[in-house]
């Protein structure tokens, strides 16, 4: 099984990032699978929280998604937990896409009756992560967003370090706001924070409380989603309403109107 990643943020610069990615999928992938990963052009994650530079790069996103597909990918995704692009790039392709935001609180949702979302320290991105929690009609399941104390640029530099401990106690502390506000699973809504909490191994809190990391569970899910249509006759995606399928030669059209 081939399999394409889509990372928000430019290759250079991301090198310890993408290794302990890699680290997180080397873990939970199946022996036969394999993954290529490619990356869309904005050069700072920080960019991410604002919502211009989230659209212009969720363009790339797709286009990746897209030129993967073509390339031969059995299915693809996109590593955020912002799930940028997924519904557009569901109508250009005819291989599953995954959202692992989407994926990870569905599954969160029956392992316990509510769950609770911890996320970075950006407002901006709290209001999202509770906006796609609403949007993908989980909203009365949520008890809540809570946001970790760290900055973004200290989390995801020096949490990428040799010493995560402090992001990783910062996010616990959250997730146990949250299960005092009656959350029976939490999920980690950023990649970012995902992989320092999966790498250091922070996978429950006491009492069995799951916390999900949301890449390591996009990734099993589309292995799923891929087995579901190459082996169990399930089409790659709904094709009608507004995951229809763009035809290959209007897609091209339109991209090069665009000048894409």
């Amino acid at each position: 099984m081939r399999l394409a990643v889509v990372h928000i943020n430019a290759e250079r610069g991301s090198e310890p990032y993408t290794e302990a990615v890699t680290k997180l999928f080397d873990r939970v992938k199946r022996p036969d699978t394999e993954i290529e990963h490619r990356w869309a052009k904005l050069k700072r994650a920080t960019d991410t929280v604002f919502g211009y530079p989230y659209l212009l790069n969720s363009i790339d996103v797709i286009h990746n998604l897209l030129d993967a597909a073509r390339s031969g990918a059995d299915g693809v995704m996109v590593a955020c937990s912002g799930d940028p692009g997924i519904t557009e790039a569901r109508t250009l392709v005819d291989v599953p896409v995954v959202g692992p935001w989407e994926a990870t609180l569905h599954l969160a949702a029956s392992y316990a009756y509510r769950f609770g979302v911890v996320t970075v320290e950006d407002r901006a991105w709290g209001e999202t992560c509770h906006s796609l929690v609403a949007k993908n009609g989980l909203l009365d399941r949520c008890v809540g967003v809570e946001r970790i104390e760290t900055p973004s640029l200290k989390a995801f530099t020096e949490g990428f370090g040799p010493n995560p401990d402090f992001v990783v106690e910062d996010i616990r502390t959250q997730a146990n706001t949250l299960v005092e506000k009656g959350a029976g699973a939490i999920v980690i809504g950023s990649a970012g924070l995902s992989t320092i909490a999966g790498t250091a191994g922070l996978t429950q809190l006491d009492g069995g409380i799951p916390v999900f990391e949301t890449l390591s569970i996009g990734l099993k899910m589309l292995e799923l989603r891929v087995d579901l249509t190459q082996k169990g006759g399930l089409p790659p995606t709904s094709l009608t309403g507004q995951t229809q399928r763009l035809a290959d030669k209007d897609t091209d059209r339109v991209r090069a109107l665009f000048g894409l």
